[in-house]
């Protein structure tokens, strides 16, 4: 039997003990998410009900963006901290907008989520994070259906790559919708969408279209990295437009006539410091009593009988962060 080793001084000094952490991948991340869409899509619906009526209290300070100098690349911290029903869950995302793609190829948003243990504050859990966003925006674009759109027979997501996808997939599982249609600058990006979504969702019919091809629709998804205005009214006769891909500055989806033409949502009251909103409000188009939050829509609904479409924007909340990987790490227990 081997006698203990002896501490050194040092040793004794410095105490150090073993920090449990669990590492999940995209993969991982993915399979879970996607094994029961509707499942999924409820117990975020249900948490920001909970939200909204006061059963689950929130911290989520303003998301910080650190951009690179004379590039479009950046990175974020976003922290959240949602308290109620019984438990306490502890994130915070660090994340950048990879342009380069050099060592990381073919994937502009790279990084990682963190969960925190909630009485000894370490790390319990590194998420990649590159799915783990694309999915809670497009869970986010699909309770923006169901709360918002008057009609769901046709869905047009125009920008065929992971948010879009995802976008299509939760809103065919939870919402109704009875057609996609994936357009794409690639088109074998759409084709692929368009595939993959079919394999997912038989009950739902969807294809690949060129955009020039569209025409009129029940509501759009907007889930590019446009850098100008891709869509004005009357967006295809639309009566929900979604923007997903304005999430910074230097981003644009959305035309300024917008402004005037529609009633506007938008997912936090964050979301109103980035993007096309950030411009009009610095332009006076519009102000904060324009825009619509989630919270706000949950506990009064929205304005019936006007006419006029809505639009709604989310350019990322850390909210949503917390809860999809709470969402996670439950399924995974």
């Amino acid at each position: 039997m081997n006698a203990p080793v002896a501490e050194t001084p040092e040793q004794r000094v410095l105490r150090t003990s073993h920090e449990p952490c669990i590492h999940l991948s995209d993969a991982e991340v993915h399979a879970v998410l996607t094994r029961d869409p509707a499942g999924c899509f409820i117990h975020m619906l249900q948490a920001l009900r909970d939200v909204a009526g006061g059963r689950l209290a929130i911290d989520v300070p303003p998301k910080q963006v650190f951009g690179d100098p004379g590039a479009d690349s950046d990175f974020r911290i976003m922290p959240c901290v949602v308290r109620g029903n019984g438990s306490v869950t502890k994130t915070v995302k660090l994340v950048g907008t990879n342009i380069a793609q050099r060592k990381v190829p073919d994937q502009i948003t790279v990084g990682k989520a963190l969960v925190i243990d909630h009485e000894e504050n370490f790390v319990t859990h590194i998420v990649d994070a590159c799915l783990l966003s694309s999915a809670r925006t497009g869970l986010c674009a699909a309770i923006a259906i169901q709360l918002l759109a008057r009609r769901r027979g046709r869905l047009a997501v125009i920008g065929s790559g992971r948010v879009g996808y995802y976008a299509a997939l939760y809103a065919a599982a939870a919402c109704g919708i009875r057609e996609v249609l994936f357009a794409d600058l690639d088109p074998a990006r759409a084709g692929a969408a368009a595939a993959a979504l079919s394999a997912r969702t038989p009950g739902c019919s969807s294809r690949a279209v060129a955009l020039d091809e569209l025409q009129d629709t029940d509501i759009v998804v907007l889930a590019t990295n446009s850098s100008s205005p891709l869509c004005a009214p009357p967006a295809w006769q639309a009566d929900l437009v979604i923007s997903l891909g304005a999430d910074i500055d230097h981003q644009s989806e959305l035309d300024a006539r917008w402004a005037g033409a529609a009633d506007i949502f938008i997912d936090t009251p964050d979301s109103a410091r980035f993007g096309d909103l950030r411009d009009w409000i610095a332009r006076g188009l519009i102000g904060d009593g324009d825009l619509t939050d989630l919270g706000t829509l949950l506990r009064r609904g929205a304005a019936q009988g006007n006419g006029r479409p809505r639009l709604f924007v989310s350019t990322g909340s850390a909210l949503f962060d917390n809860l999809a990987l709470q969402y996670l790490l439950r399924q995974l227990r």
